[in-house]
């Protein structure tokens, strides 16, 4: 429970901090901000992050380019104010810095520091990637200085075959679980509190002018807060003729903190289904992928070093090239779920959930 929280406590500013030059920023191992080819973190050029802390208030510019993964930010000169406010000594940094935004700061019971953030119902497609600027992040700083980054979202992933384009595509619960709105963060272990107000049941994919499918899988992401849909979701594709095509599903989704969840890929044409499974690998070698399914099972490995190989015909893989990491992406038909047990953080995937 919350003891304070106003929007008053971060408008009210002045303007006597010390002026810094430069603050540095990077992230836990798995923080993402933008999906390189590789599934590893990324930040984006010109991404900005609020700095918070004891009568500090101000919003930092990355110097840096679109792949870099960590980094120094300048100060942002169109926002320079400070706050009248106790942050205990400590220092916090609120990804994305974006038009639209609505933050604040609050105290639960047991004096542990909260903060709320607005999740829009609108994102943006991005290749390969989701909406960088739906995509919140907690800081923590050791000093005023220096920020790693945690992210606050999961994420959900689609993936559609046909022959039309995509225009948008819009996401419900089925159980009627919020999707955006205003919801605090737990700073001290980015735990997700309760809806603090503006709910919003539904959240919408904007593909601007339209996302061309094809026989092969294209992805699509939504960042969502760790949310479990009960009895499923429900998706409507609409494509830049006006058509619509709608599918749903009634088993449970978990979305968690910081992973993304994999939904069968579907062919919204009634053309031939691709299950795709993209997974990110760091070592020299692995034990090779399982999939399980019909006695039709096909389907492909394509290691990520430009060799591909038949599923289930190799017991182990040695990486042709010298990279250490690689993305290992699976496509199959007829397949039901997908093992990976050497691979930290991949045990199963389910290959039929829609």
């Amino acid at each position: 429970m919350l003891a304070a929280c106003t929007r008053n406590e971060i408008d009210e500013i002045n303007n006597n901090s010390p002026q810094q030059e430069y603050v540095y920023a990077s992230f836990e191992d798995e923080t993402r901000v933008e999906l390189n080819d590789k599934k590893q973190t990324v930040w984006t050029e010109d991404d900005m992050f609020i700095r918070l802390g004891d009568n500090i208030h101000d919003v930092w510019q990355f110097d840096g380019m679109t792949g870099d993964r960590g980094g120094k930010f300048h100060r942002y000169a169109g926002f320079n104010n400070t706050v009248d406010h106790d942050f205990g000594g400590k220092y916090l940094a609120l990804y994305p810095y974006v038009n639209g935004i609505y933050y604040g700061t609050g105290v639960f019971d047991n004096g542990d520091l909260a903060m709320f953030y607005k999740v829009f119902e609108e994102q943006n497609y991005h290749p390969n990637s989701y909406d960088t600027s739906s995509n919140i992040m907690l800081g923590i700083g050791k000093d005023a200085e220096n920020f790693t980054f945690r992210n606050v979202m999961g994420y959900l992933r689609l993936s559609l075959t046909g022959d039309k384009k995509v225009q948008s595509i819009t996401l419900e619960g089925n159980n009627d679980e919020i999707l955006a709105g205003i919801r605090y963060i737990h700073q001290e272990d980015i735990n997700i509190g309760d809806w603090y107000s503006d709910p919003i049941y539904s959240m919408t994919l904007n593909c601007g002018d339209g996302v061309q499918l094809t026989d092969q899988p294209t992805d699509f992401y939504f960042a969502l807060t760790p949310t479990t849909f009960e009895k499923g979701i429900s998706i409507e594709v609409v494509f830049t003729d006006g058509s619509i095509f709608p599918k749903s599903t009634s088993k449970r989704i978990d979305i968690e903190r910081n992973t993304i969840q994999p939904m069968t890929c579907i062919a919204t044409d009634g053309g031939t289904i691709w299950q795709s499974v993209t997974i990110s690998h760091t070592g020299t070698d692995i034990a090779a992928p399982a999939l399980f399914g019909y006695s039709s099972l096909t389907g492909y490995i394509y290691w990520g070093d430009n060799y591909m190989s038949e599923i289930n015909t190799l017991t182990s893989y040695v990486y042709q090239d010298a990279q250490e990491s690689h993305t290992i992406t699976i496509q199959a038909q007829g397949a039901t779920r997908f093992t990976m047990p050497s691979c930290a953080g991949v045990s199963e995937i389910d290959l039929t959930n829609f």
